[in-house]
């Protein structure tokens, strides 16, 4: 009996792996990131100074390699008539261009997060949803089918916590 249970929950177990996953993105075929404004180089100047590393604050965290993926209400694995259907795990409403997921224990919830996508364009966000592990950053988009062209990327992603967390 044992066996014949196996047989039908690994064939079934198999299928959710292989047709579940997002699909991978080849990378001419990367989604542009948001809107980026052209900026024309500045007039030359007659003597320029040497250029000095510009180093970044100490409280701007770097995840090189990050996992940024996409989701929408329909995904967050809550019924559209449960009562916290498009609510966040820090209980604001997903938002647009604005909400992404995080591992409250690798990103402090409210932190902002720089996604810096690979055409070169970038998004900030705000942490104040969880659902990811690790070194991941889960974007909130309402359209699905832009949140499965986006599939599955590695991105270089900066973080800053949130004020209340840097006084401590």
């Amino acid at each position: 009996m044992r066996n014949k249970i196996l047989l039908l929950v690994f064939p079934f177990a198999f299928f959710l792996a292989l047709f579940l996953r997002p699909l991978p993105v080849p990378a001419a075929e990367l989604p542009p990131g948001p809107a980026v404004q052209s900026i024309p180089p500045p007039a030359e100047q007659a003597e320029s100074e040497p250029e000095t590393p510009v180093e970044a604050p100490a409280e701007v965290h770097v995840i090189e390699s990050c996992t940024v993926t996409w989701y929408t209400e329909d995904t967050c694995g809550k019924a559209p008539d449960h009562p916290a259907y498009g609510i966040t795990a820090s209980g604001l409403p997903v938002e647009e261009g604005v909400t992404c997921a995080v591992d409250p224990e690798v990103i402090p919830l409210f932190s902002t997060v720089y996604v810096e996508y690979a055409d070169g364009s970038a998004g900030t966000f705000r942490a104040t949803d969880t659902g990811v592990k690790g070194n991941w950053v889960d974007i909130y988009t309402p359209d699905y089918d832009y949140a499965v062209q986006c599939g599955l990327q590695r991105l270089t992603v900066y973080w800053t916590a949130p004020e209340e967390c840097l006084e401590q």
